[in-house]
């Protein structure tokens, strides 16, 4: 199953990250592995886990909200076109079945 976020911008556009790995962490901090340059993402914002092809976000900063479909989560499993918010920056999980997909590992 291949897993992504999808950006879209106020102008319309929009840019989709993979999520290639079992752990993904996302935040302001050059490390993580989705880099937010914004003020008020926190440096390790949250983070995204892929288990058995489940995947679930999990709120690593606890003076900031992590918002899936809307409401603040410690943690949520994510299904397809759920949406995850964090700080100004909305993104919109994307699941494929497509088998043809290469998984880098």
């Amino acid at each position: 199953m291949a897993i992504q976020l999808m950006m879209t911008y106020s102008d319309g556009t929009s840019r989709t990250f993979d999520l290639e790995q079992d752990r993904t962490t996302i935040g302001r901090r050059r490390t993580c592995d989705l880099h937010v340059a914004i003020p008020a993402v926190a440096p390790l914002h949250c983070e995204i886990t892929v288990i058995d092809g489940r995947a679930k976000i999990l709120n690593r900063a606890p003076d900031s909200q992590t918002l899936h479909n809307g409401n603040s989560v410690n943690s949520a499993n994510l299904n397809n076109k759920d949406r995850v918010q964090i700080g100004p920056v909305e993104f919109t999980v994307i699941m494929n079945d497509d088998e043809t997909v290469i998984h880098r590992h």
